[in-house]
């Protein structure tokens, strides 16, 4: 018995050999026969994860910056429809946090009617008109269907930012209408509201054009007020108006020009 037990051993020990040989050959090893570890396991499963939080981290930066290039190319498709004007290459832009948040407050622009105020708003949109050109009026798209025309050659214009200055002049001039126009008659209020309902409605749109996002919040200033007022701290992104203003004086004619009347 002795002797068949140690040839079975020797028989199963040298097919145990030509198996391993054989694996060995087809570039196998015994250990992979053998059930995966915890090692191998937990292997696995941390690249899985970190597999997945890459593909999560790249479909989110994917969406983000489709996102961005819609924002982008509304923005860049706008500039590209708008006007265009002799002084858009001039225009700077900076950072402003300036904002009215003193409802009593007085400024060289602000409160009750001075002449220190309207020498300042006399200064203010004193470049409001300067003298255009055929080309500048063609590349802008002008209509040239009853236009006014200068005396000396060349046309009046304006830049619409000085428009709109005018306009919010006009109705400053309303509410200190007893300063402004003490003897007002039925035919000039009669104007004034034609020229003030036009004024209101070019602010509007200018404001609703430019549609200023910064964020208010309101609060007790008063507290025996009967609501909040509002207020803000926001950082505006702002055309720097003296590179408005530089190019506006550098070009302009008096505020009474002379005209060919048709």
């Amino acid at each position: 018995m002795a002797v068949s037990f140690c040839r079975l051993s020797m028989s199963d020990s040298s097919s145990e050999n030509d198996e391993s040989d054989r694996l060995m050959e087809k570039g196998g090893s015994v250990e992979s026969l053998l059930p995966p570890t915890r090692n191998n396991v937990t292997n696995i499963f941390t690249w899985g994860r970190l597999y997945s939080l890459v593909l999560h981290i790249l479909c989110l930066g994917l969406i983000v910056a489709l996102w961005m290039s819609r924002q982008q190319s509304s923005y860049a498709a706008a500039l590209r429809g708008r006007s265009w004007s002799p002084a858009a290459k001039h225009v700077g832009y900076e950072v402003n946090v300036e904002h009215p948040m003193n409802y009593h407050g007085v400024n060289k622009y602000a409160g009750l009617p001075n002449a220190a105020q309207d020498a300042a708003w006399d200064a203010l949109i004193r470049p409001v008109y300067f003298n255009a050109s055929v080309e500048e009026l063609e590349m802008a798209g002008e209509s040239f269907e009853n236009i006014a025309e200068l005396t000396g050659g060349g046309y009046p214009a304006s830049l619409g930012a000085y428009h709109q200055l005018h306009c919010v002049r006009q109705l400053r001039f309303w509410i200190y209408r007893d300063y402004y126009y003490p003897n007002l008659t039925k035919a000039e209020d009669e104007y004034l509201h034609t020229h003030l309902d036009h004024c209101t409605e070019t602010l509007r749109l200018a404001i609703m054009c430019h549609g200023d996002t910064g964020m208010y919040s309101f609060s007790w200033m008063d507290p025996k007020a009967p609501k909040p007022m509002a207020q803000t701290s926001s950082k505006l992104a702002c055309v720097k108006w003296s590179s408005i203003e530089d190019y506006a004086r550098s070009r302009m004619i008096p505020t009474h020009p002379s005209l060919i009347h048709p």
